[in-house]
Formats: structure tokens, sequence, C-alpha cells
């Protein structure tokens, strides 16, 4: 390895353990110890905090995210929210003081396989790179995107700020620093059957309004805030005129029909509601 290489490893090295270390370390510390929702914010040990970060943190990444913390958006980064299979989300901060989440794809071979099955197909993107780091890229773009559009008509989902590379910065849904719960952890909403009409609503107007299909509609992805839904992860919504939206379709129906069959709440035949949603004339 030449010199120049030693150098940017070691700076990488530094940077790591001193940034993330201050930046994210001190600033979890202090939000795990919030006693207001233990269900979503854990008490983990320094290995698993250190494997949540690194799951996500490449040397791209942190560079990406340090020229964010330093040219903004971002004034920091105080927390973990949530780590998947995908992405990680963080809460953050930007330069007004303001929450903001922040979404982080994992640079990672096996998840671009299936985020390819989401994207080919769709005449949104005629061309589709092979390079995973692109491919990732690609897909945060799409969030964005959907986001964007499903905001736009009006729909509740979060409102993206801004988007590079792997990260995605978007609204915050939560009180202060306690995100709102996800709806399956949720035991007894108040009022289910508004609840199920709302959602039902969601689906026939993404479909008719924004022209997508969420495609992994369930109540793990559905943010429950002022007794309202939100619903998140989005990044999988496909145009309706893709191949496979109408399958989507009929699973994200039988997704929230099964969620509030568990309920006791007696729902409509997902077969008319399906029809209903596919009809041009409604």
């Amino acid at each position: 390895m030449d010199e120049n290489n030693k150098n940017t490893n070691q700076e990488f090295e530094d940077f790591l353990d001193e940034e993330l270390d201050n930046k994210f370390d001190s600033d979890i510390d202090e939000l795990q110890k919030t006693k207001v929702d233990n269900k979503r914010i854990k008490k983990i040990d320094q290995s698993k905090k250190r494997a949540a970060i690194d799951s996500v943190f490449d040397e791209r990444t942190v560079f990406t995210l340090n020229r964010l913390l330093v040219n903004g958006p971002l004034e920091r980064v105080k927390g973990i929210i949530s780590a998947g299979k995908e992405a990680n989300v963080y809460l953050g901060y930007n330069l007004k003081g303001e929450e903001v989440a922040i979404k982080i794809y994992k640079i990672d071979s096996n998840t671009s396989k299936w985020m390819r099955n989401y994207i080919i197909g769709d005449p949104r993107f005629k061309k589709i790179p092979r390079n995973v780091s692109k491919i990732v890229f690609l897909w945060a773009s799409k969030e964005f995107k959907n986001l964007k559009r499903a905001h736009k008509v009006g729909l509740s989902v979060p409102n993206p700020h801004f988007i590079k590379n792997n990260i995605l910065i978007m609204e915050y849904i939560g009180f202060e620093s306690i995100p709102a719960p996800l709806l399956k952890d949720v035991k007894k909403p108040k009022d289910p059957i508004e609840l199920m009409n709302e959602l039902l609503s969601f689906i026939k107007n993404l479909y008719h309004k924004a022209k997508l299909v969420h495609g992994d509609l369930s109540e793990f992805n559905i943010l429950y805030h002022n007794q309202k839904p939100v619903v998140i992860d989005i990044s999988q919504a496909v145009s309706i005129h893709h191949p496979k939206a109408e399958t989507f379709l009929a699973r994200d129906i039988k997704n929230i029909f099964k969620y509030f069959d568990k309920l006791g709440i007696e729902t409509p035949s997902p077969n008319e509601f399906y029809y209903k949603v596919i009809n041009t004339d409604n």
C-alpha cells in the first residue's frame, strides 16, 4: 500500500473514532435514558451500538455525512431510531434546530438484488445500473421521488427534504426526541374503524392521485402519530404502470385487512375494494 493510501485510511479511521464517537455515542446515550417509550428506544450495549452504526457507515457514506454536517443541511445527528435490512434511520437536527429523520441506506449487494425487482419495469427508470452502490443511490432517489409525489397530493407521508447518494433527510414524525411508534406496537388504536378507513383511502388515493402502489404496506411501516397513520418506507412503491403493480396492490390490501381482522374489526370485501381502487371512475 502506498503512502497516500495509508494516509487516507488513517484519516478515515481517525474520523470514525472521533466523529462517530462524539456525534453519535454521547447523544445516543442521552436519547436512551428517556423512559417515555421503552419499546422504541431500548438500552443497548456499546457493541450493539457500534454494530448499528457500522452497518451503514462505509467510507463513502461517512464522508458524505460529514459534508452534510459541515456544510449543511445537517447540524448534528442525535441517535438511532430504527435499524432495518435496507437502511437505518437516525434522529438529527437541521440548521434551524428542527428535528429531522435521516435515512441511510446500506451499500449491500444482497439488498441491491431485491431492489432491482421493484425498479425493473418501472417506466420512470429507463437505465438500471449494475454497480451495487449506484443501485442503492437510485433506490434512495426513488424513495425521495415517491415521497415527493405522495406528499404533493396531500397524502400522509413524511415530507422529504434532501437526498444525497444513499442519505435521505426527511420530516421527523414524533414528539421532540421520541419517535412516533409503529402501528404494530400500538395495542389499542383509539378509533380502529376510522383508522381503517383512513388507510383504505390512502391506498386508493396513492393509486389515483400519486399514480403509485406502495408494494409493502402493513402495520410494520405505518407510524401512529396524533392518533393518525403516517405511511413510511415507500422506497419500493412502483408506478401503477409497473407490470407487477396490481399484484403489489392486492398484497397491500390483504395485509391491511389482515391487521384489522386481528383487531376484530369487520372489514369490507378485499376483492370489492381491490376493484374499487383500480376502477378509474372512482
